[in-house]
């Protein structure tokens, strides 16, 4: 099982920017567990939707090579 930390959420310059108050943890079976420690605002959930949606991606690409070579 591999433990991720979310990155910054990129903010206004006159907001300092800081980490997502979640832990990605990958499960078995390619599962995705998000743990969060503290109560997510509408905007970490936007930034957190971003981050989904390019590990989604990526995931798919992997797959898509792994799958082309057979």
């Amino acid at each position: 099982m591999t433990t991720t930390t979310a990155p910054p959420i990129t903010a206004p310059a006159d907001v300092p920017a800081r980490p997502l108050p979640v832990e990605l943890i990958d499960g078995p079976g390619g599962s995705l567990y998000l743990l969060p420690f503290a109560p997510l605002t509408p905007d970490d959930c936007e930034a957190l939707s971003v981050l989904l949606a390019a590990r989604a991606a990526a995931v798919r690409r992997n797959e898509a090579a792994s799958t082309a070579g057979r």
